[in-house]
């Protein structure tokens, strides 16, 4: 058995950390992830590593993607309806879409600068 809490000391956590915390599968996890990204949802601000194929997770995300497995699971939701009831939970819209948008440029500069 994998303790647990060697995972919990760390700011950014990889997806096999992730997958032991939450109680979901690798692949379940990255299916996810490809589900809110065509479902537009921008909850979750993963980070890649240098190669591009390295998923880390910040404590935001596992929380994110717990409250995903909860809603789904327990409270039997849709993906999509999952995603929709986390971003209307969020406290500050405004704020979240700003965030995204910030995202969405710093992806494109990290592509920039990377090309």
């Amino acid at each position: 058995m994998v303790d647990t809490q060697d995972y919990n000391n760390k700011l950014l956590k990889n997806i096999n950390e992730v997958s032991i915390l939450i109680g979901i599968k690798k692949h379940v996890l990255r299916h996810w992830e490809k589900r809110i990204e065509e479902l537009g949802g921008n909850i979750l601000s993963l980070r890649k590593g240098r190669d591009g194929k390295r998923r880390y997770y910040r404590e935001e995300d596992i929380q994110i993607l717990k409250k995903i497995k909860y809603l789904m699971y327990i409270k039997k939701f849709t993906m999509k309806g999952a995603v929709n009831e986390i971003k209307k939970k969020s406290k500050n819209t405004l704020n979240y879409e700003i965030s995204t948008q910030l995202k969405l440029v710093s992806k494109n500069l990290r592509n920039l600068i990377n090309n």
